[in-house]
């Protein structure tokens, strides 16, 4: 059969997942926690440490897979059940097969405690939005 496409790994044949972009609503900080880790919607993580709030991207930068979150508390981590690469919670690559840390992304804290990621604003990897 030519052309045909063999799909091993389920999660894989959908094709790569899109990078996040625009405004993506992401919850009320009172939900956050320190050393928490949450996808939104699908394609973003919103992690929080002991400087604020940070966003990244959740797409492996492998082939494109959308990744889980693993482990709890000062352990929690990425995971693509694609090919097995993983990172740690701020997106830097612990496993390959990937070699390309996460994208991070800008995040905006209202005054209401809503969370807003800025997918088409791509930040430092350091950048974090204080918590008052």
């Amino acid at each position: 059969m030519t052309g045909a496409a063999l799909c091993v790994l389920p999660l894989g044949c959908a094709g790569p997942a899109a990078e996040p972009s625009g405004p993506i609503a992401a919850g009320n900080v009172s939900a956050t926690t320190v050393g928490s880790l949450t996808v939104v919607n699908g394609n973003a993580v919103l992690g929080r440490d002991a400087s604020g709030l940070y966003a990244m991207s959740n797409v492996c930068t492998h082939e494109g897979c959308t990744m889980d979150v693993s482990g709890s508390g000062s352990t929690e981590h990425l995971v693509c059940n694609c090919h097995g690469s993983t990172f740690d919670a701020n997106g830097a690559v612990t496993h390959g097969p990937a070699r390309t840390a996460l994208t991070h992304y800008k995040v905006d804290l209202a005054a209401d405690g809503s969370i807003t990621i800025q997918g088409a604003q791509p930040v430092t990897s350091t950048a974090r939005t204080p918590v008052g």
